[in-house]
């Protein structure tokens, strides 16, 4: 199995977390924008009636189309764009509803991930609340014909387009399971898309895959460690290759049960009484935890790392972290848009600051050419030694 990519999602649209989004932080901070107006001074500018000018002069004379929104928008990003950070944006309505859908990423469909690269379409995953999950179609089930046309004649991408469609509307999936065979009539919705995946490999060893940190994404860590605990886990392998980061509040969830009670982030603003230092609530776990990173470990996923390292004991193994050591806040607009802004440098339990550094992972273990991170230790060397890392760790001969 091919972790995040071993599966498609059905009726879902391609999905991607852009890099200037890795790390975006929703905490609001009062005092911002405090004493920051435009001063009258300025007002009275030559600068300012140079603005106001070009303005009049494009909108009274270019043959060209234009409008007032389209001007000033214009001028709005030239402001943000004077900062020279990658990580600052002006979000139109339109552009501040897509961004904040990708921290709270849907599908629409039945709810189910299949893989393709079987002989058979086989359900790999069925999601909580969904609609295959309430008919109760299990992993393992093979989907055998949609809408009454067999997969065998239709080719199994067709038949993951056919399930697709508008919420609401229905469709009939014939599923094949333990032998007997049955026909579903089940209604399209919108389902959340997971963000964590686990399972309990050999050895007890509890492997989890944290794609991203969206708005739900400490809920679903606390519950699947909770689960992989009470199923006997005696170590964790925590995968955050590829995690390009997210709500650094969900990250502080997540380690209210990798990290003991203590601080996991300090915050500095440009007005120093504005620090802070965020804090686990614990209890964190005793379990021993290995952490697989790469160069595209970036942001929340950094900071969760270097808690873990710094303070749980935990072990880094991979390649050096992206290393993105300062923090965006998103403060809203009028209708709808917003400004994402780089309000703060963030720093580690022990002072890294790791800004164009990166985190420098315990064990080294570069990755292969032509190798796909995997949840498959056979098809995947870098988890291989993550694995022999963390049996050493828990104690097991291998």
């Amino acid at each position: 199995m091919q972790r995040r990519r071993w599966w498609i999602w059905v009726a879902m649209t391609v999905f991607l977390m852009a890099g200037s989004s890795a790390g975006t932080w929703y905490a609001a901070q009062n005092g911002i924008l405090g004493g920051n107006r435009i001063p009258s001074s300025m007002e009275r500018s030559q600068q300012f009636s140079r603005f106001l000018q070009v303005y009049q002069s494009i909108r009274g004379d270019t043959i060209w189309h234009n409008t007032p929104h389209q001007l000033l928008g214009g001028a709005i990003n030239g402001m943000v764009g004077t900062l020279h950070d990658q990580f600052s944006n002006y979000f139109s309505s339109a552009q501040n509803k897509s961004f904040q859908s990708q921290l709270n990423p849907t599908f629409t469909g039945i709810g189910v991930g299949v893989s393709i690269n079987t002989s058979q379409l086989t359900i790999q995953r069925v999601f909580a609340h969904s609609p295959a999950s309430l008919a109760g179609l299990q992993t393992g089930d093979v989907i055998t014909a949609v809408n009454g046309t067999s997969v065998a004649k239709l080719g199994k991408a067709a038949a993951v387009s056919q399930i697709r469609g508008k919420v609401g509307t229905t469709v009939a999936v014939t599923i094949l399971s333990h032998g007997k065979t049955r026909v579903y009539h089940l209604k399209r919705a919108v389902v959340a898309l997971p963000t964590v995946y686990s399972f309990m490999m050999p050895h007890h060893v509890a492997y989890m895959d944290i794609m991203q940190f969206g708005n739900n994404t400490g809920t679903e860590v606390v519950n699947q460690v909770h689960q992989l605990e009470k199923s006997g886990a005696k170590g964790i392998l925590l995968d955050l290759r590829d995690n390009p980061g997210g709500e650094v509040t969900q990250a502080l969830k997540a380690a209210s049960v990798l990290v003991p009670k203590g601080p996991v982030v300090s915050l500095h603003y440009k007005n120093p009484a504005n620090n802070q230092t965020l804090d686990s609530t614990g209890p964190g776990t005793k379990l021993p935890i290995v952490v697989l990173v790469n160069g595209n470990t970036a942001s929340a996923a950094e900071i969760l790392s270097a808690a873990i390292q710094e303070r749980q004991g935990g072990t880094l193994v991979g390649t050096k972290t992206y290393g993105k050591g300062i923090v965006q806040e998103l403060i809203p607009l009028p209708h709808h848009a917003a400004l994402k802004l780089t309000v703060a440098k963030y720093y580690t339990p022990n002072g890294q600051y790791i800004e164009h550094k990166g985190l420098v992972p315990n064990v080294y273990d570069a990755e292969p050419t032509n190798v796909v991170p995997s949840d498959n230790p056979a098809h995947d060397p870098q988890l291989q030694r993550a694995i022999a890392v963390l049996l050493k760790k828990m104690g097991v001969k291998g």
